[in-house]
């Protein structure tokens, strides 16, 4: 009977001390779920820093895409524009209410001096003055949307396409030029029925553009040439020509293979980095404006995207947030390099480790 007993009375402090350790919880508790956030992290990986939480306070009605101004501002691209000092985000609208700015694709394009911004609105290309927000109305269309003006490398001329309407669309997309000082302006001729991206090099009198592989031409579509295979048939802002016009950045969409390239017009040679979209389906790479560098969103083992920066000189590349201390970024949705190269600004969403 003693023996019973004891076996009893050990059974049930046994018991008592479960009950205690449950109710204790002596595990450490989750930490938060990761939330967005603009952030900035330096080139060298150094320097990460949360800015702002992007939610309802943030000061627009939501955004797209971000860019950096030559003098370390930070425009934020929605159905409007804003800008914002990045020490603190206090957003101001820089685009008048009755003007309504297109997503196909985001893409603000600014003068090698900087004082000019380039993009679509209500089916029309227009230009903002930078610092003083005199905006400008470069086109009048009344049917196509027109879409996605890059201006070129010495600032005097913007292309851009037009998002066509009924069939064959070969008929009704087109790919102009402008030269925005006189006003002058006509249509590149191609032999792709689409064509969304181009750049022109007034330097070497070539437009470079995006259509069934990258091709490039004079401005009335002579001596047409393919520089490299590839390319893409949708408007991504990701297009671009690296500073010194030697590199060709551009999407290869080859499901299930994404990647940014990098052509090298000298070599003939091309670098392929895995690259991730964000939410919306748009590739996550952008080239700085005045030095040779890419920064880009590529996917890693076991994490979900990682932000890296290649040196197009170098051929050296980075990857700026595995290490970060304390927290765990990833989801990236936007990115976008000060001129110079030494930081990137970026929105994605950040826990804690």
């Amino acid at each position: 009977m003693r023996i019973i007993a004891s076996t009893i009375l050990i059974l049930t402090l046994l018991g008592i001390l479960v009950l205690l350790g449950s109710c204790l919880n002596l595990t450490e508790p989750d930490p938060p779920r990761a939330e967005p956030w603009l952030c900035s992290i330096n080139a060298d990986g150094t320097g990460f820093r949360k800015i702002k939480k992007v939610d309802s306070s943030f000061g627009t009605n939501g955004f797209w895409d971000i860019y950096m101004t030559k003098d370390d501002r930070i425009i934020f691209y929605g159905e409007k524009l804003w800008i914002s000092d990045t020490d603190s985000i206090n957003v101001a609208q820089i685009t008048p209410d009755d003007l309504t700015m297109w997503k196909l694709p985001t893409r603000l394009s600014q003068s090698p001096d900087g004082s000019k911004l380039f993009f679509a609105a209500d089916k029309n290309i227009y230009e903002l003055s930078y610092p003083g927000y005199q905006l400008s109305k470069l086109t009048d269309q009344t049917i196509r949307w027109l879409r996605n003006p890059m201006v070129s490398d010495l600032g005097n001329y913007i292309t851009y396409s037009s998002r066509g309407y009924g069939t064959p669309a070969k008929f009704t997309e087109y790919l102009y030029w402008m030269n925005i000082n006189s006003g002058k302006s006509g249509i590149i001729p191609t032999i792709d029925s689409i064509c969304v991206n181009s750049y022109y090099s007034e330097t070497e009198d070539y437009v470079y553009y995006e259509g069934v592989n990258i091709k490039r031409s004079r401005l009335d579509g002579s001596e047409l040439s393919v520089v490299t295979t590839g390319g893409s048939m949708y408007p991504y802002a990701s297009f671009d020509l690296s500073s010194d016009l030697r590199h060709i950045i551009h999407i290869w969409d080859e499901t299930p293979t994404l990647d940014v390239l990098c052509f090298d017009k000298q070599l003939n040679t091309a670098i392929r980095l895995p690259i991730k979209q964000n939410s919306n389906a748009d590739y996550l790479a952008r080239i700085c404006k005045n030095v040779n560098k890419l920064f880009y969103v590529r996917p890693a083992p076991g994490v979900s995207q990682l932000l890296c920066v290649y040196d197009l000189d170098s051929g050296e590349y980075r990857v700026l947030t595995d290490n970060i201390a304390n927290f765990t970024v990833g989801g990236f949705e936007m990115i976008a390099p000060s001129w110079d190269g030494s930081k990137v600004f970026f929105y994605a969403y950040v826990g804690y480790k």
